[in-house]
């Protein structure tokens, strides 16, 4: 039953994809042909759509206020297909060995937030109140990196792919390019470079005046999102693969980054350079409410995602024998996260006295000296 219905799941996701493009190309000419030359290139093709009068936010306004960003659509059906197609060609050994719904879900979702902050309201003001910016970037800096790294693609690639072509992707997965990027201090710096320049530097006047320079800060913010959060709930089959510690390290560094830049856009008496507008906003107002915005929205987004780590974690040390003491438990469960064995050791065996453990414990060793 199920062979038969995936094969029609990957036709219609690509032809989605086909009417996103379709959709692209028809912005496109119709810019070509003069009906949006009054708006400029890059407005044509990302802030296509009737929008009306820019009135003040209301809870009329974020739900109604929609806008047409034609490349962001077409990206994102693009990816989906392609992240649905792979699904579908997860081989099902049995029932449990099937690509997780809730991973799916999560990709999905992030996708649905990357719609949302390029089409939505938030994007709709993103150049006329710096708060909506502000908004738009939490979405795609911290919320839609987190949910695309936990659909774990990387993962999904490998599972669907041929044997030859598995290979090559671990080759490059575990790779000196991919090590390098995925490194939790390159993730970390280039997190906290791009937070701060894009904000404290002077850059943001350019952003919120020119379309273009925000379409890219969109991807920037996007890319080095999830170069970040990859390590955090990803788990993905790279070099580093955190335990907890670790992560819950990188997060509390962050969440210091933009504490500190929401605490200087709070305080500061430069306001941020607004497009021009009906709204009649006080632009140094509007830019420390974004600072606001960006202290508590980072922060507690942040503090989510801890106490998601902290759930699950625990969870995978109360899997382990209840008699033993639970710092044993926590180093048997670290301990079958990176072997993938050492869950046996439980009830009559130890996790010390375990052959097989011993045995992969010395395989683990011996990989790292090799990556070293």
């Amino acid at each position: 039953m199920s062979s038969s219905r995936m094969p029609r799941i990957v036709v219609l996701t690509w032809a989605i994809a086909l009417a996103a493009v379709i959709a692209l190309c028809v912005a496109v000419a119709h810019f070509l042909s003069g009906g949006g030359m009054h708006m400029g290139a890059a407005d044509a093709l990302t802030r296509g759509g009737t929008r009306g009068p820019l009135d003040a936010l209301s809870p009329a306004r974020l739900i109604g206020s929609w806008q047409l960003d034609a490349v962001a659509v077409a990206a994102l059906v693009l990816v989906a297909a392609a992240y649905l197609a792979a699904v579908s060609r997860v081989p099902s050994r049995s029932p449990g060995t099937r690509w997780p719904l809730r991973r799916t879900a999560m990709f999905l979702l992030g996708l649905a937030v990357c719609a949302y902050a390029t089409n939505g309201a938030i994007a709709v003001y993103d150049q006329v109140l710096f708060t909506a910016h502000m908004a738009g970037h939490l979405a795609l800096v911290m919320v839609a990196p987190a949910l695309l790294a936990g659909g774990r693609p990387l993962t999904l690639a490998l599972a669907a792919a041929p044997p030859r072509r598995r290979a090559r992707l671990a080759r490059v997965a575990t790779g000196r390019v991919a090590s390098v990027l995925f490194a939790p201090p390159t993730a970390l710096a280039a997190y906290a470079v791009v937070i701060v320049a894009s904000h404290l530097t002077g850059l943001m006047d350019t952003i919120m005046r020119h379309t273009w320079a925000g379409q890219i800060e969109h991807l920037v913010y996007l890319v080095v999102g999830y170069q970040f959060f990859a390590l955090i709930v990803g788990n993905e089959p790279i070099r580093w693969r955190l335990a907890a510690p670790p992560r819950f390290l990188l997060l509390a560094i962050a969440m210091a980054v933009d504490t500190f830049t929401g605490i200087v856009l709070m305080q500061g008496t430069h306001a941020v350079a607004l497009t021009p507008s009906a709204l009649h906003v006080n632009a140094l107002s509007d830019t420390r409410t974004g600072g606001a915005i960006m202290w508590f929205g980072g922060d507690g987004i942040m503090a989510v995602i801890m106490v998601g780590l902290a759930v699950v974690w625990l969870r995978s040390v109360d899997t382990a024998a209840p008699e033993r003491g639970w710092l044993e438990q926590a180093r048997t469960a670290t301990f079958t996260q990176h072997t993938g064995t050492g869950a046996q050791a439980t009830d009559d065996r130890d996790l010390d006295s375990d052959d097989d453990a011993r045995t992969a414990y010395n395989e683990w060793l011996a990989k790292l000296a090799a990556r070293r």
